[in-house]
């Protein structure tokens, strides 16, 4: 009996977690469909994305400017030594039309670093999920913090598609990053 109430137990617990709009257990699913792209964010976070940006994610092909399309951040404020940020900008490639491909990113990445960052070394490529990504690392000095951030930019379907990653803790960014092994892209 003790048994049969503890499995019942768990399972409204799980399905109340599950339902819950923003429940930081949730492994929910993010999609741009019109670019064929799917990911799992990290767990811990919670989406406070404006409806305007999940109405972008919708449309991603019709952006004409910088759109941030998933925001995210864990539930403490942003002077706890564990907070972390993620977020998922949009903008046409076109904007960027005189650059190659590499630079378009990497000029996506500090951008979107903004001017008070300094960065950790030079842009360098990866590949994740059969996209080539440029990657740039950043700090910034807020005393007594230093955030670190790592960007990740591909081009996908005339879009530049930017990942940022943000955290007061070398560690805890490190372990954001792992959830880009759920990165995928559909076949053109």
């Amino acid at each position: 009996m003790i048994e049969r109430l503890a499995i019942l137990l768990l399972a409204l617990v799980s399905v109340i977690s599950a339902s819950v709009p923003g429940s930081a257990n949730a492994q929910e699913l993010f999609s741009i469909p019109d670019l064929g792209i799917q990911y799992v964010p990290p767990t811990g976070i919670l989406d406070g994305t404006s409806p305007s940006g999940k109405e972008a994610r919708k449309h991603a092909l019709a952006n004409s400017r910088i759109v941030l399309i998933l925001d995210m951040a864990s539930h403490e404020r942003d002077t706890a030594p564990n907070w972390r940020q993620l977020w998922i900008f949009l903008r046409p490639r076109a904007a960027l039309a005189n650059l190659s491909e590499s630079a378009a990113d990497a000029k996506m990445n500090t951008v979107l670093a903004g001017p008070r960052s300094t960065a950790v070394g030079s842009p360098h490529g990866v590949v994740l999920a059969g996209h080539n990504f440029v990657v740039s690392e950043f700090q910034q000095s807020e005393p007594p913090l230093l955030k670190h951030a790592k960007l990740y930019t591909t081009s996908c379907k005339g879009q530049l598609v930017t990942l940022v990653f943000v955290s007061n803790s070398a560690e805890r960014l490190s372990e954001m990053e792992d959830s880009l092994k759920s990165l995928k892209f559909s076949a053109p």
